[in-house]
């Protein structure tokens, strides 16, 4: 092994979201004087591109895919296995970090080949990814997964509801997952947030509501626009205005609900934003209305910018992060009526709302900074790599 540990991170590609901002902290806050890292993608597409540390080369399968002709199942797969060895290879890779499952579909194969070890890091319960997001072929990829973690040298999960979760599903043992939160850069989120945001038309009087994720089912936000419907259309609330920031599959879908409830007024979809922060930052309130999370990095941020919370009590995630409640609103899950009086009540005024946002901003910074998630991650990478020696 060299003197400084090589690592590859891996991942599908940088288009906007939480893991891919996950990975490029951890590109900019990793030790060079212990590390070398590289950096794997599969498509070198997205918005964070530009974002990946200029000592950092990457390497992408798109780049050299040749997979044309006919088609066979399993065949792209096998390719992007082929390469990702053939890369640990070229590149004398001691460790692999990969994140999402469909990433470690394929550098697990590709580590078991090769003898090195990898850790992977899973961001959101298994059973509603297999479900939701993995695509055809399910019970085949969960047997590829469930061996990809079991000869993991760890598997990272961000919560410990989320540590239970994966054990039970894959069946691993509990000494293999290990607990480590998302770290966040709070001083460049502070930095960025400072930028200015046109918010012409929201009238002073208008009670600001902001959401930002992936615009897809597992978001919620569908649930969200019910509970808006119930405000302005049966309590005559019209004094209100929600911005949707993000993007995905079910857009148009959500902004035909819009149509359907007549909100046109009322609600702006303002698209993805590689910079959200000057946006959550003018909000009142700062609103999670998913139907399953993992850690949503999101909820962190707009904590650490003071902005004050309501978010639904999905499985693994928003619980933790609000300290069961005391530092946000937290209200049942998928529960429109609940939500909409979450909301009103934040609409009315209460002298102790800003200390309790100060409290809340405290709490994150102390316990999701960058430099000990950082620190965490690097003595697992450092374990892993000399197990390999």
């Amino acid at each position: 092994m060299p003197d400084r540990i090589r690592v590859l991170f891996a991942i599908g590609s940088l288009d906007g979201g939480g893991s891919e901002r996950q990975i490029i902290n951890i590109l900019r806050h990793l030790d060079r004087s212990q590390f070398e890292p590289h950096l794997y993608l599969v498509r070198r597409v997205g918005e964070f591109l530009s974002e990946v540390p200029d000592d950092v080369p990457v390497t992408a399968f798109d780049d050299v895919s040749t997979t044309g002709g006919m088609y066979l199942p399993g065949k792209i797969r096998r390719a992007q296995i082929a390469h990702f060895a053939s890369v640990l290879a070229d590149l004398r890779i001691d460790v692999v970090y990969d994140r999402t499952p469909h990433m470690t579909l394929i550098a697990g194969p590709a580590c078991q080949q090769s003898g090195l070890p990898n850790i992977s890091t899973v961001v959101s319960n298994p059973a509603h990814d297999l479900r939701d997001n993995i695509g055809r072929f399910r019970w085949l990829k969960f047997r590829v997964l469930k061996r990809a973690y079991r000869n993991d040298h760890r598997v990272i999960a961000n919560s410990e509801p989320l540590a239970n979760a994966c054990r039970k599903f894959y069946d691993l043992k509990p000494e293999q997952v290990a607990v480590l939160s998302n770290g966040f850069d709070f001083d460049q989120i502070s930095e960025l947030a400072a930028h200015q945001i046109d918010l012409q038309d929201h009238a002073n009087e208008t009670f600001h509501i902001v959401t930002a994720g992936r615009l897809e089912e597992c978001k919620g936000i569908d649930i969200l626009l019910d509970a808006l419907n119930e405000l302005v259309n049966v309590r005559g609330l019209t004094n209100i205005a929600l911005s949707i920031a993000g993007r995905g599959s079910c857009e148009a879908q959500l902004k035909q609900l819009v149509d359907q409830h007549c909100l046109e007024a009322a609600v702006r979809f303002v698209g993805f934003r590689s910079n959200p922060y000057p946006l959550i930052q003018s909000a009142d309130l700062f609103c999670l209305t998913s139907r399953y999370e993992g850690m949503p990095n999101v909820l962190v941020e707009a904590m650490s910018l003071g902005v004050p919370i309501l978010s639904t009590d999905c499985p693994e995630g928003p619980r933790d992060i609000l300290l069961d409640g005391s530092l946000g609103t937290l209200v049942p899950h998928l529960d429109t009526q609940a939500i909409a009086d979450g909301i009103e009540r934040a609409m009315k005024p209460d002298p102790a709302r800003g200390a309790h946002a100060a409290k809340a901003k405290e709490s994150v910074v102390a316990r999701f900074s960058i430099g000990p998630t950082t620190r965490s991650l690097e003595e697992l990478l450092t374990l892993a790599a000399r197990r390999n020696q």
